[in-house]
Order: C-alpha cells, then sequence, then structure tokens
C-alpha cells in the first residue's frame, strides 16, 4: 500500500458498487461493510465521484493516513453525509489536487469526536470522467523509501494529465503490481531490498503482455548504472533530488516512447562500457542479419548519434522514409527506443568504440 492510503466507506451501498469501487484501484476491505483503501486519494475522491453518479450509495465518507484511524474518521464522515451524498475531509481535498478539483466543492464541516474538533470537508460532485481524465499518464513508484514515494505522489497526481496507480517497496511487489495495474509508466528505484530495480525491470520489461516504460531512480549519478539500465532497454535514468519539473518531464518523455538521454550523451556513455560489457562471440549478430543493408546503415548513424533529420540529409531520403526505417529497425531488433538501439550496435560490434569513420 502506498503513503498516503486513504479509506472509502460507504453506507447502504448496493453490491454492484463492489466494482465500481474496484475499477478506480480500491481494495475492499470487507464483504460485511463496504470500505475500501486506495493507493492514491485521487483514485479515492473519483470513485467517491463515479459511485455518487450512478447512485450506488446512501452516504460516503472518505478519509486518508493510517487505516486503523482513517477508517474510523472516514465512518464518521460517512454518517454526517446527507442521503446520496459523498464527503471526503479536508486533508483528502489537498493531496488529492489538482488533478479531482473539479469534482469538489466545500461543504462546512463534521465534529469528530475521535479528534474532539471539527474537520472541513468537501462534498464529491456527480460527475463523470472526462476524456482528459481518461488518457491520464499512469505512474507507478518502486521505491524502499516511503517518504520518497510520498512526495513524487504529491507532485505527480497534482498534474491533471498524470496519475500515480501504484507503489511498491521492493522490486517483488513492484513486478506484481505493474502487472495488476499496468501502468505507462515506473519510477524504480535501482537499489531496493530483496529484487533490486535492475532485475525487477529486466523483468517487466521482457513480459510481452506488458507495455510500460520505465525511469530508473537512484541518489547516485554512477555510469554503469546508466549503462546497465540503457541496456535493458530502460526509457532513462532519473537522480533522486531532480528539481520537480524535470521528474515530470521524465515521466511524460518516457510515456511518449522516448528516450531521456540524448543520442549524443547515449554514445559516449556506451563507449565507455561496451568493449568490457561485449562478452566473446556474437552478441547480437543474428539480430542484426535480420536488417537490410538500409536499416543497417539508419542503425549505424542512429548508433553514432544522429537525429532522424540528420541521417535523412546523410543518407538522402525523406524524413518519412527515415521514420519508417528506424520502426522497422526497433521492430525487427524488439527493442524500444533510440538509447537502447545504441547500446546492441555497439555490444555487437556494429560500430566501435573511437573516432568516426571518414
Amino acid at each position: 500500500m502506498g503513503s498516503f492510503q486513504t479509506v472509502l466507506v460507504a453506507a447502504d451501498a448496493d453490491p454492484s458498487a463492489h466494482a465500481l469501487i474496484e475499477t478506480h484501484r480500491g481494495d475492499l476491505l470487507s464483504d460485511k461493510r463496504m470500505a475500501a483503501v486506495f493507493d492514491s486519494p485521487a483514485d479515492a475522491v473519483r470513485a467517491a465521484s463515479v459511485l455518487v453518479e450512478a447512485g450506488e450509495i446512501t452516504r460516503i465518507g472518505v478519509d486518508v493516513g493510517d487505516p486503523a484511524v482513517a477508517l474510523d474518521i472516514a465512518e464518521e464522515v460517512c454518517r454526517a453525509a446527507e442521503p446520496g451524498q459523498a464527503l471526503v475531509t479536508e486533508a483528502v481535498a489537498h493531496l488529492a489536487g489538482r488533478a479531482v478539483a473539479k469534482l469538489l466543492r466545500p461543504a462546512g464541516g463534521v465534529r469528530v469526536a475521535e479528534l474532539r474538533r471539527t474537520v472541513p470537508v468537501f462534498a464529491a460532485t456527480s460527475a463523470v470522467e472526462d476524456e482528459a481524465d481518461r488518457k491520464a499518464t499512469t505512474v507507478v513508484i518502486a521505491d524502499d523509501q516511503a517518504l520518497l514515494r510520498a512526495g513524487f505522489r504529491v507532485i505527480i497526481d497534482a498534474e491533471p494529465d498524470l496519475r500515480v496507480v501504484g507503489e511498491a517497496a521492493d522490486g517483488l511487489a513492484a513486478i506484481d503490481v505493474v502487472r495488476r495495474r499496468r501502468p505507462d509508466v515506473v519510477l524504480m528505484d535501482i537499489r531496493m531490498p530483496g529484487l533490486d530495480g535492475l532485475r525487477a525491470a529486466e523483468t517487466i520489461l521482457g513480459d510481452p503482455e506488458l507495455d510500460t516504460a520505465i525511469v530508473m531512480l537512484t541518489t547516485f549519478d554512477i555510469e554503469r548504472y546508466v549503462y546497465d539500465a540503457l541496456r535493458l532497454g530502460a526509457s532513462g535514468f532519473l537522480l533522486k533530488d531532480a528539481p520537480a519539473d524535470r521528474l515530470l518531464d521524465a515521466i511524460r518523455v518516457a510515456a511518449a516512447g522516448e528516450a531521456l538521454l540524448a543520442p549524443t550523451v547515449t554514445r559516449r556513455l556506451v563507449e565507455r562500457f561496451a568493449a568490457s560489457a561485449r562478452p566473446a562471440g556474437t552478441v547480437g549478430r543474428e539480430q542484426l542479419a535480420t536488417l537490410t543493408a538500409r536499416e543497417l546503415e539508419v542503425l549505424r548513424l542512429m548508433a553514432r548519434g544522429r537525429s532522424n533529420a540528420e541521417i535523412a540529409s546523410e543518407l538522402v531520403l525523406g524524413a518519412n522514409t527515415v521514420k519508417t526505417h528506424v520502426s522497422r529497425v526497433f521492430a525487427k531488433l524488439g527493442i524500444r527506443d533510440r538509447a537502447q538501439a545504441v547500446v546492441l550496435a555497439y555490444e555487437a560490434g556494429l560500430v566501435l568504440p573511437g573516432p568516426e569513420e571518414a
């Protein structure tokens, strides 16, 4: 479960509400009492909104925090709600952020006996998710530091086009949550207990049923980690102390299927490790044999850090023709992006470290 576990309690709910809650990534706590825990406050608000819209409940209360405490408060808020109304505490509204701001309106306060004070609440309006909500880029955060996961979640969920759908504290948990949630992007810590991030990334990227991009996280700018991540097919690399805008850009770039490292930077990095990484034998040669002569030329130029426009100019081809060749190279080699193409080209010996050929 995530750092911002959010509990939803519904009174007199129709059994069909179970399916709606699970659709919005809620885990039911009990069949006897309609209660569920969400990893994301935003998902809990969306679920409450949809339940109100569907008319599946009488009253709903939502709170965030330690489930043992949040459950009691959510029940009190639920009891205070009017028939057909869903109330969320101020903490939920704050943490859910701008992504669901349009679904909430101030609704006064509820006296919570356990806290001995009145808690401001917001009513979730009966609004169905719009097209932007449905197209939001989904993210899973995998890191053994709960505080870092919490901070990243707040930053990401505040963006209307991004949504955190799960968290994990180790590699095995990351694989599990990715298979269940099928996110667009995973922020994956390299160093985690048990199965580390690189091995977890290898499993996820090697699963043909998953179409998830991975951005590796670390506290150290260690080039060997970057190389290993690119070799596996990760979209790139991000330091944990990167500014918020760089974090958000990384997610969007990865979701778009692009590499986070510029081709020229990737090339210089790969040159440092390709010779030692290449075992004796013909690694990659069989894959390269599937390419046409023209596709080999395109791959060689990609490995040299050339952009599509530069490749088109050098080979005297149209821009669309180059795009087609690049797409075919990716498909035939089973790779995701240009960074992975650079790694394969060097390790297969198609391009050798050192000065470029004339």
